[in-house]
């Protein structure tokens, strides 16, 4: 009995934004949504989203410049 794996092509497409900026435009949307809705439920997960988004926008930042020093030591 033989089976046939088909194998899913990957769609691939080169970013034109860094993951830093993209994260941060990502963050800026859910504030400014989230400013333009009441108290609630809703807009605690949009600014919880956008902080979110802040902090790992941050920690790419660092990891990268670390990884950019790494690099030039050797």
């Amino acid at each position: 009995m033989e089976t046939v794996v088909s194998k899913k092509r990957r769609r691939r497409f080169k970013q034109t934004l860094a993951l830093g900026e993209r994260l941060l435009m990502a963050a800026s949307l859910a504030r400014d949504a989230a400013e333009q809705m009441p108290p609630g439920a809703e807009r605690t997960k949009l600014l919880m989203k956008a902080r979110e988004a802040e902090a790992i926008a941050q920690l790419e930042q660092c990891l990268s410049t670390r990884r950019q020093s790494h690099e030039q030591r050797r």
